[in-house]
């Protein structure tokens, strides 16, 4: 079928189950299936621009084999179970309730890097990026792919050969079941508590930006046995049931898609699929990348700065384990949270942020996590085990340090004398290795050798930065797999090095003042 007759036939099914949709908006082909563009007028914000009903979302709940499905309500379970719900639609074509939608959904696999086809290919580029790390974890065994298709044939094909019996040329194969994972996860919604995880129609038309137009609203309190929006017989059963209204007034059984900002005349509409998604999440999820994403950051386990730490540090240093592992840091970055670290603000080198504790932003700063991670274990080195127990001496410790280090950023900046700033310690006093400025130069080698070992390991290796662009601006302009790969490992090496740079240049002052004391 056509792209216009496929739009076609789904504007007929939306208006035969009461869609309703603006009159200055088209809904059209686009290069994902559908889009949908403004006409001649601008739209103003807070306009309602489509309602859809709540009972033609195809969800777990909502299609034709409901009752066979293991619910989950959230997660990675939720995202299968839908994939298994629409696999069943799709495979039953024409009797399905949702066939004219299922027309208008891209015929291929959205260009998720999880089901790229041949070979090592596009592949070999995301070595090492955020985006690889989310697909395969610590190991290829535990990969996304891996528990996909582990789905598929310990769940979902016992529940097709329920449906399908011995029809075998319609049951769903594993490559089917890919594309309806795919496409769960490039365009579903999370609408309410009744049908969860669902596919929208039109709503899931308008492509994404940061910058967005339009966004859904939905009532998601509703009643999550039988979808009512109204008081029903399951409230008195429930024990924390939410309260609802007790006016059978089914106005508002709908989901809406409303402008959040004014749209400008014959132009796309854009929805949002997430505010806060870099590059790799977007590119894991759904298949694209920006041209520029704030966004963007790099991240590191427990586990990986642990071995880090074991390959850069004396082999005779306290470990973590020694004073309590990880629960130990865990305590004490919940102590220094707790306490002003507001000037964090005015440093160039690192940022506060709660959410990733050992991360690498956009502006190529690092968290003040992974800070406190390297500046805890340099003086867990050398300190004295009760001085290290007592929480307290060792917090009041760190913020001068970090004083110290904020000082000397100040200093570098306005290209002051760092001497002045730094304690007068005799030359060759064997002090300042284990002074904060000491720490502070130490700190600064391990993240430059932190930013160069991941840099080294993310794409392909033995490239130079150079030599990806050069292969970079050699291919097509368009959104191939092989060029949002490159790009996404250009992107965070870009950042590494930035990074790196920024650690240099305090590094190299503080070397500088230290080798120009033991020359005197």
């Amino acid at each position: 079928m056509t792209g216009s007759n496929a739009v076609a036939n789904l504007l007929s099914w939306c208006s035969e189950r009461g869609f309703w949709i603006d009159e200055r908006l088209r809904v059209t082909t686009g290069p994902c299936g559908v889009a949908v563009v403004s006409k001649e007028v601008t739209i103003p914000s807070d306009s309602i621009l489509v309602r859809i009903p709540r009972e033609s979302v195809l969800s777990v709940k909502s299609c034709s084999i409901s009752d066979l499905i293991p619910p989950h309500p959230y997660g990675r379970g939720a995202q299968l179970s839908l994939a298994l719900a629409l696999s069943a639609e799709l495979a039953i074509g024409s009797a399905s309730q949702f066939f004219p939608y299922l027309q208008s959904l891209p015929p291929d696999v959205p260009g998720m890097p999880l089901f790229w086809r041949g070979g090592a290919g596009p592949m070999e580029w995301l070595n090492g990026t955020e985006a690889w790390k989310m697909m395969f974890g610590p190991t290829e065994d535990a990969s996304l792919l891996a528990e996909i298709d582990q789905y598929f044939h310990q769940i979902a094909l016992s529940v097709f050969t329920k449906v399908f019996g011995s029809q075998c040329g319609s049951v769903p194969s594993l490559q089917d079941f890919h594309r309806a994972y795919a496409l769960v996860s490039s365009r579903s919604f999370l609408v309410d508590a009744y049908h969860g995880l669902s596919m929208v129609p039109i709503a899931d038309a308008f492509n994404h930006t940061q910058e967005n137009h339009v966004h859904l609203e939905s009532d998601f309190d509703v009643c999550p046995e039988c979808g009512s929006l109204d008081r029903c017989a399951h409230d008195d059963m429930a024990v924390d049931s939410v309260p609802r209204s007790t006016i059978n007034d089914h106005s508002d059984d709908v989901f809406e898609m409303v402008s959040n900002r004014a749209i400008p005349p014959n132009s796309e509409v854009f929805n949002t699929y997430g505010e806060t998604l870099s590059n790799a999440e977007l590119l894991v999820q759904y298949g694209f990348i920006l041209d520029g994403n704030d966004n963007d950051q790099l991240t590191w386990t427990w586990d990986e700065l642990a071995q880090f730490s074991e390959n850069h540090l004396a082999a005779s240093a306290r470990t973590w384990d020694s004073i309590g592992g990880r629960a130990y840091f865990e305590d004490l970055l919940r102590s220094i949270i707790s306490r002003p670290w507001e000037s964090i603000s005015n440093s160039e080198l690192m940022h506060l942020d709660h959410n990733h504790p050992f991360s690498l932003n956009g502006d190529a700063t690092v968290s003040h996590g992974l800070w406190l991670y390297f500046a805890s274990l340099l003086i867990l080195k050398n300190a004295p085990s009760d001085h290290i127990r007592n929480k307290s001496s060792l917090i009041l410790l760190l913020e001068e340090i970090f004083q110290l280090q904020l000082t000397l950023e100040q200093d570098i900046a306005a290209d002051e004398d760092l001497s002045l700033s730094l304690p007068p310690h005799p030359p060759g006093d064997e002090r300042w290795r284990d002074s904060p400025s000491g720490v502070i130069l130490e700190l600064a080698k391990l993240l430059i050798s932190l930013c160069r070992s991941r840099s080294g390991r993310t794409g392909r290796p033995g490239l130079q930065m150079t030599e990806l662009g050069d292969i970079l601006d050699s291919l097509p302009n368009d959104l191939t797999p092989t060029r949002m790969a490159i790009s996404l490992a250009l992107t965070e090496r870009s950042l590494l090095d930035s990074c790196r740079s920024g650690w240099e240049g305090l590094a190299s002052g503080l070397d500088g003042q230290g080798k120009s004391r033991e020359s005197l």
